[in-house]
């Protein structure tokens, strides 16, 4: 008795040294206050309120739990509005070692964010708030893809907030961002290409040979830009994709690439062919400026020596002046990567064989992304099963007429 007696007495105490208050508001429901002082921008008193259902003992026990809180930080003392989380998430994660260029992206995206909800209280910020912002940017024209790459913002940095105690659950939960939009790749026809290639050569023969590669090989924009000749083995004819180069405002970043691991893949005799023609160009062109090819130059390089890489977004404005000259404007430099992998597997070739050319984490993310092109595979596979028991299976493992 004695124990909680003055238990008792130094919560009441410790209410009054902190500008605390216990009132009951109607029989077994108490409100529990904390004073966090005056916030330096209203200059008004602030305060950590709670309600509690119970006995007085109850809603002392709470009371002393608030003032835990308040003394070691984990309740903010100024006011939080939701603009500032975002700030504070981005220097978060940018500290953790983020990416430069997802940082890039995500700081964009945050001050798109902040435009229209950064003075808004964090606590009252609801998930209303966040679906109002999503049919904006909606209405902008923005696919439903990319609403959610938004959506992943504000859920990341409030999740974050939870984590230091700004606030007890996430409004983005409460939210309802649109549906990811899972379009089937478009794969340039092998004409395409081959149109694509030929032009290229006659224009611009380096994006000619870099456009080849990637139709051959699927590899990603910033990783072909990455290749070094020390990569290529062309006595085995093997290639290593080790790197990937990715733009920033004023700069390029080499980085691993997007899965973190370095992938090893065959090369066919003519994607072999392209790159001797391609090796003997670039050393004729550092001879004639009086300058020797570095052993480890980049296959595609700005500098005669071969140690600056092509910055991406210029490979792509290359390929656009290309494609729009031949009034193929539908397709994209990254359908390249589709067009080898619709080939493969159209052509018979084990998911995760493709899987780990195109370097995917795993190969369901190939079946999920080419469902289209499995269905056509799966289809052939029926016949020969069918035909192998029905006698109709020709002597080459098709179906006969």
């Amino acid at each position: 008795m004695t124990d909680r007696l003055v238990h008792n007495l130094s919560i009441v105490a410790t209410l009054k040294s902190v500008k605390g208050s216990l009132r009951e508001r109607s029989p077994g429901v108490w409100q529990v206050r904390v004073s966090l002082g005056r916030d330096p921008a209203t200059h008004r008193y602030r305060y950590a309120a709670a309600t509690v259902r119970g006995t007085k003992r109850d809603a002392q026990r709470a009371a002393a739990g608030l003032v835990s809180e308040v003394d070691h930080g984990r309740i903010p003392l100024t006011k939080e509005t939701f603009g500032g989380l975002l700030t504070r998430w981005l220097d978060h994660i940018e500290a953790r070692g983020r990416a430069p260029k997802t940082l890039v992206e995500n700081r964009r995206m945050a001050a798109a964010i902040a435009e229209q909800l950064g003075s808004k209280d964090l606590q009252k910020l609801k998930g209303s708030d966040l679906d109002a912002l999503y049919d904006r940017l909606s209405r902008r024209g923005l696919s439903g893809t990319s609403v959610r790459r938004y959506h992943a913002v504000c859920s990341a940095a409030l999740n974050q907030g939870i984590r230091w105690g700004l606030l007890e659950r996430s409004p983005a939960a409460q939210a309802s961002p649109p549906s990811m939009e899972h379009n089937e790749p478009d794969a340039p026809t092998p004409e395409e290409i081959k149109l694509l290639i030929e032009r290229a050569e006659e224009k611009d023969p380096e994006l000619a040979t870099l456009l080849f590669v990637a139709a051959t090989t699927g590899c990603r924009r910033g990783e072909v830009c990455g290749l070094r000749w020390s990569d290529v083995d062309f006595e085995k004819g093997v290639l290593l994709v080790r790197r990937s180069v990715s733009d920033l405002p004023g700069r390029v970043e080499i980085r691993s690439t997007k899965t973190g691991h370095i992938r090893k893949m065959a090369l066919d005799s003519a994607t072999l062919s392209v790159l001797e023609l391609l090796r003997e160009r670039a050393g004729a062109r550092s001879a004639a400026l009086g300058v020797s090819l570095d052993p480890d130059a980049y296959l595609w390089s700005s500098s005669p020596d071969g140690l600056s890489p092509l910055r991406p977004g210029g490979v792509t404005s290359r390929f656009i002046a290309l494609r729009n000259d031949l009034g193929l404007t539908h397709i994209r430099l990254h359908h390249l990567r589709h067009f080898a992998a619709t080939v493969m597997l159209a052509g018979g070739v084990d998911v995760r064989t493709v899987a780990g050319r195109l370097g995917h984490s795993r190969p369901t993310l190939t079946l999920q992304t080419y469902a289209h092109v499995m269905d056509a595979t799966d289809r052939r596979a029926a016949e020969v099963v069918g035909g192998s028991i029905s006698g109709t299976q020709s002597s080459d493992g098709g179906t006969g007429s």
